[in-house]
């Protein structure tokens, strides 16, 4: 009879003191199990460890004098032996365990965004012709041409215009027109966009861009989608046994998770912008609950602590962009910087300099609590003679009002800003103020006559009535240096009717004027035939016209779309009508229509992109962003999805290229294989790819011909072969098994044919060989009964 074997006793009283023994236990803290068995000496009444073990515990205090700790002796911990289920018990305040930070919400994973090696030529081409006393035809095109590449993007823009018949020719008639011509590469991991050419300037809320020709580096947080820039929010809270925690975010359960004893923060990510309440339930195992509500504030204005986005310029001034093609003068220099100094405090930053010009400013963005984001800024700028053109023309060619500078030496000057914006489910209101000197100037005004503003301010909100709607306000008060005013004051209200019908209306008053404008608008949805909407305006001299429209859009897989509307002028002008037709093909985009009153202009416009990638050319509609080319490897009119959505079928060389990717998205690519033929094999359905800005990839599915076949092993005697019986093929290493009364099936077949069994009964080979038919049957073949012989 084998021995009894106890287990260790529970330690005594010291009278009845166990002898010295080593005892391998599991560490169990609080009642959680930390799955570690370490190995504990009980000496004296004591229970040691080594210093090791115990700072393995994540415990809150750390050793590392000692070889090894008499743990039951520290400060704060409680410390028994459990001998029957061989742990160790150490109970510790739940204020002295370590805080846990648990992001309890997912994002996209970071995928390198590739680029294949191709050319793309994107197109607009537009022509229309007007009837009537002043006849004109008139085309252009839109024209960009792309290189595209693991370097990165090389892109030029331009329009072409011509006036066939008109003696009003312009100064950017019949002649191109250069917009853009700049490369630019980003470098994913560190965020860096880096660009050469005609650039924009970075800017802030309370700064302007200008145009430049030169170099920039900015930062590019749209490169990584995985990465959140705004600080979310925390739910703190302690438990002192391992519990649920359960967060609900305006009475709507949004994350469950399990924290362990002791303090704990949870940070979630609500998709909300603003305010919002949030109750956080801990349970514990017991299924006791205690219910917390917190308020909150998300706000994307902000920046994580210790995030920085910043841009950095310089260049030649760009000027009279969208009139001459090459006009750039005066040196200049600009950067902007944003700083997470604190998860409620975002630092801003901008200089701006040329050579008569310095501009400096600060701002901050800051979180009042849950009540808001209040923002300020400053700036400074010293302007030496020269650097500002004074103010000649009465009028601008907008029909503004100049604004008059003074002609000193040297200008010093500031701007001021403050605003203030709130959000929450039904009510938001945003506000902001800028003031400025008459010696303030920027880039936006160097070497110019044209001069920003004395003082904006605008203020505007909504709030939702729940069922009934939502009401909406806006008010605009811009002064100008010249004494002059402009006020406008808006209200606007939409909401629902009937279903999914819906109503919106607005009324626009400047004020000091005796007229004001409205508009309503009700818009009837007509499932896949469209939509119709009813339009009544009125001007600020009490004139109203009314305007009925039907229209349907081209669908995004590809086919018609049109519309049509015919409005009613105010007395004494004639009625407008216009019509229009809108394809949308796989390759192209055309749309056509007329419009008119008296006189009708009869238009027409071809889109599309030409793009030059895997030694072919294929056509497509614009392509904006990115493009994806998914090859089936020959095959077609298999069916392609992005992102689930269908896109269409492969072509007669198997291609088909998508060419609305947002890129650096880990996008899904499938095809669905279910109409191919048995013989075809598709060894993979998904994909996930990601592709840089404007670039674009080649996605391959490997689809290959197979010959597949049905048979019936058995042995010498007629016995079929095992169940589960290993089949290896002409020697290769992919293996098929045999199945319920010998029947096999088998693919990637030659004309002769050798097979190898291991059987599963014995464990012994045996070989068949077998030769196909001529020709081959199409589909599956049904082969006869092969004999397996030769057992070793």
């Amino acid at each position: 009879m084998a021995e009894k074997v106890d287990l260790p006793p529970q330690p005594v009283a010291e009278t009845d003191a166990l002898p010295e023994m080593s005892l391998m236990l599991e560490m169990v803290i609080n009642g959680r199990p930390t799955n570690q068995v370490v190995p504990v000496t009980y000496r004296n009444d004591h229970y040691y460890l080594s210093a090791e073990s115990f700072n393995r515990l994540e415990l809150p205090m750390k050793v590392t004098d000692v070889p090894e700790v008499e743990v039951d002796t520290l400060k704060g911990l409680n410390v028994s032996y459990e001998s029957a289920t061989q742990q160790l018990l150490i109970s510790i305040p739940s204020d002295l365990l370590p805080k846990q930070h648990i992001s309890d919400y997912r994002t996209t994973e970071f995928t390198p965004a590739k680029s294949a090696l191709g050319l793309l030529f994107n197109y607009d081409i537009y022509a229309n012709h007007s009837t009537g006393k002043t006849q004109t035809d008139y085309t252009s095109a839109y024209t960009e041409q792309r290189l595209l590449g693991a370097f990165g993007i090389l892109s030029n823009t331009g329009v072409y215009n011509h006036n066939i018949r008109s003696d009003n020719n312009g100064p950017t008639d019949n002649r191109y027109l250069r917009y853009d011509t700049k490369w630019y590469y980003t470098d994913e991991q560190r965020m860096l966009k880096y660009s050469v050419g005609d650039i924009i300037t970075g800017s802030l809320p309370w700064s302007t861009s200008v145009r430049l020709g030169g170099l920039q580096v900015s930062r590019n947080f749209s490169a990584r989608p995985d990465l959140i820039t705004y600080p979310l929010p925390q739910f703190a809270g302690q438990a002192a046994v391992p519990s649920a925690v359960d967060v609900y975010i305006d009475s709507y359960k949004y994350s469950s998770t399990n924290v362990n004893p002791g303090p704990f923060a949870i940070e979630t990510m609500p998709y909300i912008n603003g305010a919002g309440d949030a109750t956080v339930v801990v349970t514990d195992p017991l299924g006791r609950q205690v219910n917390t509500s917190v308020p909150f504030y998300v706000s994307s204005d902000l920046l994580k602590q210790g995030l920085f986005d910043f841009s950095a310029s310089v260049g030649k001034i760009r000027n009279n962009y969208g009139v001459k093609n090459f006009d750039y003068d005066n040196s200049a220099g600009n950067g902007t910087l944003r700083y997470g100094l604190t998860n409620w405090m975002t630092l801003e930053g901008r200089v701006e300099g040329a050579s008569a010009l310095k501009v400096e400013g600060a701002g901050a963005n800051i979180m009042l609590g849950s009540f808001g984001v209040l923002s300020a800024s400053y700036s400074t700028s010293q302007a030496k003679a020269g650097a500002f053109k004074p103010v000649n023309d009465p009028v601008f060619s907008d029909g503004s009002h100049p604004q008059p500078v003074s002609n000193s030496k040297k200008e010093n000057g500031n701007q001021k800003s403050i605003g203030y914006s709130y959000n929450q489910r039904y009510f938001n209101i945003h506000a902001q103020r800028v003031m400025r000197d008459e010696e303030y100037g920027d880039l936006s005004s160097y070497k110019s006559s044209y001069r920003l503003n004395k003082q904006t301010d605008q203020i505007t909100g909504s709030t939702s009535l729940g069922q009934i709607g939502t009401l909406g306000v806006g008010y605009f008060d811009i002064h100008n240096f010249d004494n002059s005013r402009l006020r406008l004051l808006n209200l606007s209200y939409n909401t629902t009717l009937f279903g999914n019908n819906s109503l919106y209306a607005s009324i626009n008053r400047e004020i000091g004027t005796s007229g004001y404008s409205a508009q309503l608008i009700i818009n009837i949805p007509l499932g896949d035939m469209g939509s119709a909407s009813v339009t009544s305006s009125r001007d600020e001299h009490n004139n109203w016209s009314h305007q009925a429209s039907y229209s349907r859009s081209a669908p995004t897989d590809g086919g018609l779309g049109w519309n049509v509307s015919y409005a009613q002028k105010p007395s004494g002008q004639s009625d407008y009508k216009q019509a229009g037709l809108d394809f949308s093909g796989r390759k192209m985009r055309i749309q056509g229509g007329v419009y008119g009153s008296d006189d009708y202009t009869y238009w027409g416009e071809l889109s599309g992109s030409l793009v030059a990638i895997k030694q072919n050319v294929y056509a497509s509609r614009a392509i904006n962003d990115a493009f994806a080319l998914v090859s089936t490897t020959g095959y077609a009119d298999i069916p392609v999805k992005y992102e689930n959505q269908s896109l269409g079928k492969t072509d007669s060389n198997g291609y088909l290229l998508i060419p609305t990717v947002t890129s650096y998205t880990n996008g899904k690519y499938e095809i669905d294989p279910l109409n191919l033929p048995a013989n075809i094999k598709v060894s993979e359905v998904e994909k996930y790819r990601s592709i840089q800005q404007g670039g674009g990839a080649v996605i391959e599915f490997p689809v290959s011909k197979i010959i597949p076949a049905t048979l019936t092993l058995v042995d010498t005697n007629g016995v079929p072969i095992p169940r589960g019986s290993i089949i290896y093929l002409n020697g290769k290493n992919n293996v098929s098994y045999v199945g319920w009364d010998g029947d096999s099936y088998l693919e990637n077949l030659s004309q002769e044919n050798q097979l190898v069994v291991q059987r599963a009964d014995n464990n012994k080979q045996c070989q068949a060989h077998f030769s196909l038919p001529k020709p081959l049957p199409k589909g599956v073949l049904a082969l006869n009964t092969i004999v397996c012989s030769g057992e070793q």
